[in-house]
């Protein structure tokens, strides 16, 4: 949880076509065949008709709607409402992009940086972020300010410069991006491009875990257990372990039995812990494991098998 320095992500969403304001004509005008589309296509695909959302996007992105090819583009990245098509996904994302479109060109960088259904680059990633960057919505900018921030930390694409990638991130954190926000952070815990302060890395992790990013979650509870720019609160750590593991942190789901196992930020309680522990194997923590056959040790096949139940229970709730 101390390393999650990530690429931002365009939102898997449909977007409204934009309404243009302040013209006299503005009531009397008649929508476009396109922006009719894109209504429908934004229709269907809230209510999961996703071939019919694709349908409508695909006659928009032929005529020419750089907004219905990004869409498109989607769809083909992610396989819904059509066959997951890494290359389709490319072809639509590359319209989109020369039209100017800055979603498109953030994940074409995205797919250069990962490799996926184009040969891997970094330079060319770092392209399509660096003209992703002057995208006039404010939300395609600060993903590319983001990742821009990642490539010059990573010295991916670039010479690797640190200055450059706290600014990148900071320019992006204002915008309200958590990714930037995240990451920002743990430039000021670790001292990296900037001074070490531990009351502005706790401000960011809160401000990134508050719009329920996990691994900013993750890294404020540690803040709070350790006492690290904030004021040492175990059951404050507990609760955003807590917030953290319902979005599917395995490590956070490690240290919520951990915690459980010593009685921090809660009493102590070994069938809790074991609950814990095994759903954080289930997930790939290699550390429970361990735990697990600790435990093994002094919990009876009773005491096992409602750990066994209520990790179970936990697994199949809802926790959006």
């Amino acid at each position: 949880m101390r390393t999650s320095v990530l690429f931002a992500l365009t939102a898997f969403a449909l977007a409204l076509p934009p309404h243009a304001a302040g013209s006299a004509s503005d009531k009397a005008a008649v929508p476009s065949k396109d922006s009719e589309l894109l209504l429908k296509a934004k229709s269907d695909y809230e209510a999961e008709r996703y071939d019919a959302a694709a349908k409508a996007l695909a006659m928009a992105a032929e005529a020419g709607d750089a907004r219905a090819q990004y869409g498109l583009g989607l769809l083909y990245e992610h396989g819904r409402g059509v066959p997951q098509d890494l290359n389709r996904a490319v072809k639509w994302y590359m319209k989109a992009a020369a039209h100017g479109n800055g979603a498109a060109q953030n994940n074409l960088g995205y797919l250069y940086a990962e490799g996926r259904g184009v040969a891997r680059s970094d330079e060319e990633a770092f392209e399509w972020f660096s003209k992703a960057a002057s995208s006039p919505s404010d939300w395609d900018a600060a993903v590319a300010w983001c990742n821009l921030g990642n490539m010059y930390l990573n010295g991916l694409g670039v010479k690797k410069n640190l200055k450059k990638a706290f600014a990148f991130y900071a320019k992006a954190a204002a915008k309200d991006n958590p990714y930037a926000q995240n990451n920002l952070a743990f430039l000021y815990e670790h001292g990296l491009g900037t001074r070490r302060d531990l009351a502005k890395a706790a401000h960011w992790y809160r401000e990134a875990a508050e719009q329920g990013f996990p691994f900013a979650q993750g890294n404020l509870a540690m803040m709070y257990e350790n006492g690290r720019g904030v004021a040492r609160d175990e059951k404050v750590a507990r609760k955003w372990y807590g917030l953290a593991a319902r979005h599917g942190s395995a490590l956070a789901m490690y240290r919520l039995g951990r915690d459980s196992e010593l009685g921090r930020g809660a009493p102590r309680d070994l069938i809790e812990a074991y609950k814990w522990y095994l759903l954080a194997e289930e997930r790939g923590d290699g550390p429970s494991h361990e735990a697990l056959l600790r435990l093994d040790q002094v919990l009876t096949p009773d005491q096992k098998g409602q750990a066994k139940v209520a990790a179970d229970a936990w697994s199949s709730a809802d926790h959006d």
